[in-house]
Parts: structure tokens; C-alpha cells; sequence
């Protein structure tokens, strides 16, 4: 086991540590002066962790990334008392941001020039930390954060050819961990957690393998003041599963993204080759508890990177491929249209609400319909979305594609939903029609 000086990473974190502690007691002090009643009723807290991991080697080509290293990072957050209902229904989050500093090569195992060519990470990334069980004393929590991250070092040609984990320095981070909180007095926690920290540009530029990094840490929280008491949620009728004062609502979510992937590394030369991809999806969605959905989903994408494949050729003419045909086993050369690129897929959906913001979850498999779809990633795709409701029925949204791991392509765009409410009558079994809409609107059974 490595001593505890060089678990922290030696001279240059030391002066990190002290930094952070030094943040800890200038906020312990109680201010003399004016007193800020923004910090005084929204439980606003700081916190500082210190880590220990390793890098996840999920391709072979990443087991020359044998290492072991160290991170900090400090947090503001909120500890949420119940202002908006949906606080009280996930059991009183925490929200806020977060600073990471992780330096990667620091101790490389197995070759220290691959240590140098990996660099430091310093990050920034909003988090939501959902309290899971347990009580005001202790908590075990689930915390979910994405945000930004800036790598020092990343693939070039000709400098740093030997880290081919990510092609450019900013990337997407997204972490992902249990906590564990104990209550040492009114204002003062302790922390400690396992997690996964990930970096990736979502293969907007080549190579993009990723760095996946396990990681267990301990620290401290403390409340700028004293905290406040949970609001008490408002009496409400008695809910029955399903029902929600007899009323459901089916959502029809159509929504458009678009995408850029850079492919300079497949097709080589110094020049920069960026395609668009078009991710055309629908969801019909149905609400199963107060702020949360389900239901199935179908896309249409297509990915213009696909014509950079081996067997695709591209001039004046159009798309061409040439595949070997089964009957004759020689070659044949076919013109295509780019709408026959198209991925047809369906998939399975889970949506969570807090307010205007909304988490899906998608996991489905793509539909081959030609020989000219491109499936080299597999079958099976995993999706996550971020939503903002910019109004009623209009929505933004950031979508990640991914392959077990593999990100595909990461795209924005808007969307529209088309809401459907409709009752239901538990004595008779059947469905009914809201006081007031006309009888063509009636749905049955």
C-alpha cells in the first residue's frame, strides 16, 4: 500500500490540500459583520474530497494505461428543504457544482512516457445527489454530475501519439457515485464514496476511446449557517398507484437533433473532416408515478460519417458499396441512395422529472432493414438525454449515443409533446371521458 503522501500526489497536491482546508476554516468562522439571509434559508454548503483510483481498461488497447492516481475536488451545493414539491418526493436532494483535479500520470506503473502523455484533468460539472436511505444523522446517497472537463494533454500525430484515448482537450464529464454522509454536529458532515468518473468527447473528434476511472474518496461538509427545517409538503388527497386524482396523461414526444463527428483519424491526411448526423426520434410515454414516465420509442438517424467505411466510396455520382455477393462470392458494386444509410431503431424508455428538468434513459437495438446499414457497434445502443421545458410543449435536449460504453455521437436539438389526459373509473374498470370534452374525444378500453 503506498504511504499517504504519495496517495495525495506529492508536492504539488500538498499545496492543493492546503488551499482546500484553508477554504474550510475561513467558512467555519461565523461572520461578524452583515449577516446574508440568502445563506441563512437556503442551505447552502461546501465540501472538499480527496481521492484514490484507477483507470477501468474497457478496450484492450487501454491496458497500457495501468495507473493508479490521485484527485480532489470541491463542491457548493444546496441542501434542498422542500421548496418545490419535487424536492419532497425524491427525499430532499442535493444540488450544486463541483471542481475536479485528478492527475493521471502520476504513477504510471508500467511506462512513464505514457504517464506524461495522458496529463492532468481539471473539471467543472453540475451534480444532483438523491438521498437513498437513511434518516438526518446518515444518508446513503446517489450522486449524479455532468459537466465539462479540460485534459492538459490529448492525441496528436506527431507530439503525442501514444495517447490515443481522447482527440481533443475538452471533453464531457460525467460522474457517477454512492455516498455515504454521517452528521458530526449541527453543520459539520463527513463523507466517503465509490465512483465512476468518465471522460469523452462524444466522438466529435477522433480517437475517442475514453478514460473510465474507479475511484473512492473521503472529505468533509460543512453549512455556511445553521440549516433549515424541511418544509412540510401540503395536504393532498390520498393517491392510489396509477391514479393521481383519477387523472393520466399520455405524451407523444417528437423531437429533432443535430450532431458532428470528426473521422480525421479513419481517413488519415491532416485535414479535418467533420459529418452531421440527424437523429429524427418519437416517444410515446405514459405517467406511472407523480414525476415519472415510461414507454417505447422510435428514431431515425443517419450518420453521414458512414460513408467513410471501407466498402463506401463517395464522387459526383453519389454513394457507392461494394459488398461480396453470397451467391456468386465476388464483388459487387451498388449505388445508393444517403436516405439508405438511415438506422431504423426502437427502443425501451424511463424518464424522471424535477420541475422543468427531465432525465430519459433509453436502451434499445438498431433495426436492420438493408445490407447497407452500418451495425459494426452492435446491435444494442444505450441513449441519455437531458430535457429543459423552454415552455408548455417546447423542449431542448442534449442526447448521448452510446455502445456499452462507446459513445457514438452526441447531438441538441428541440422538441414538441403532444399531451393527452384521461381519466379512469377504478369501480367499473373502464376508461372515461374528462367533464367538459365533447363525446368524439371518448377513449374505451
Amino acid at each position: 500500500m503506498p504511504n499517504f503522501a504519495v496517495c495525495i500526489g506529492m508536492k504539488p497536491s500538498k499545496a492543493h490540500i492546503v488551499c482546500l482546508f484553508s477554504v474550510f476554516l475561513l467558512c467555519c468562522i461565523k461572520a461578524k459583520g452583515q449577516d446574508y439571509p440568502w445563506l441563512s434559508h437556503n442551505n447552502i454548503m461546501v465540501e472538499g474530497r480527496a481521492h484514490y483510483g484507477f483507470f477501468y481498461h474497457h478496450h484492450f488497447e487501454m491496458e497500457r494505461f495501468n495507473a493508479h492516481y490521485p484527485a480532489l475536488e470541491f463542491s457548493i451545493y444546496q441542501n434542498t428543504y422542500g421548496k418545490n414539491e419535487w424536492e419532497a418526493i425524491y427525499n430532499y436532494p442535493y444540488m450544486g457544482f463541483t471542481f475536479y483535479h485528478a492527475n493521471f500520470g502520476l504513477n504510471l506503473e508500467l511506462n512513464p512516457e505514457v504517464g506524461q502523455a495522458l496529463g492532468s484533468v481539471f473539471a467543472l460539472y453540475p451534480f444532483i445527489n438523491y438521498p437513498l436511505v437513511g434518516g438526518d444523522n446518515a444518508q446513503l446517497t446517489f450522486k449524479l454530475g455532468i459537466g465539462l472537463g479540460y485534459l492538459t494533454k490529448c492525441f496528436d500525430n506527431y507530439e503525442n501519439y501514444q495517447n490515443f484515448s481522447i482527440g481533443s482537450h475538452l471533453n464531457a464529464a460525467a460522474n457517477l457515485s454512492f455516498e455515504y454522509r454521517q452528521r458530526v454536529s449541527t453543520r459539520l458532515m463527513t463523507v466517503a464514496s465509490v465512483g465512476l468518473t468518465h471522460f469523452s468527447n462524444g466522438s466529435t473528434k477522433l480517437p475517442n476511446y475514453g478514460l473510465n476511472t474507479f475511484s473512492g474518496a473521503l472529505g468533509l461538509a460543512y453549512y455556511l449557517r445553521s440549516p433549515r427545517l424541511n418544509l412540510t409538503p401540503a395536504k393532498r388527497p390520498e393517491y392510489h398507484p396509477f391514479e393521481f386524482d383519477h387523472k393520466h396523461w399520455l405524451s407523444l414526444d417528437l423531437d429533432y437533433g443535430l450532431g458532428f463527428k470528426n473521422v480525421s483519424q479513419t481517413l488519415g491526411g491532416e485535414s479535418t473532416h467533420y459529418f452531421c448526423v440527424h437523429d429524427l426520434s418519437t416517444l410515446f410515454l405514459a405517467q406511472f408515478t407523480q414525476y415519472s414516465r415510461a414507454g417505447v420509442g422510435l428514431s431515425l438517424v443517419l450518420d453521414m460519417s458512414d460513408q467513410t467505411l471501407p466498402d463506401h466510396s463517395v464522387d459526383g455520382n453519389g454513394i457507392h458499396v461494394t459488398l461480396i455477393d453470397p451467391e456468386t462470392e465476388e464483388e459487387q458494386t451498388y449505388d445508393i441512395s444517403t436516405l439508405q444509410m438511415t438506422k431504423l431503431n426502437f427502443s425501451l424508455c424511463y424518464a424522471m422529472t424535477m420541475s422543468r428538468l427531465s432525465y430519459h434513459f433509453e436502451f434499445g437495438w438498431h433495426l436492420k432493414y438493408n445490407q447497407f446499414t452500418d451495425l459494426s457497434k452492435g446491435n444494442i445502443f444505450q441513449k441519455v438525454s437531458f430535457r429543459y421545458q423552454l415552455y408548455d410543449n417546447i423542449y431542448t435536449h442534449a442526447s448521448l449515443m452510446t455502445h456499452f460504453g462507446r459513445a457514438d455521437y452526441l447531438c441538441f436539438g428541440l422538441g414538441y409533446r403532444f399531451n393527452q389526459k384521461y381519466y379512469i373509473n377504478h369501480e367499473k374498470g373502464t376508461r372515461r371521458r374528462p367533464p367538459g370534452m365533447h363525446e368524439r374525444f371518448h377513449l374505451f378500453m
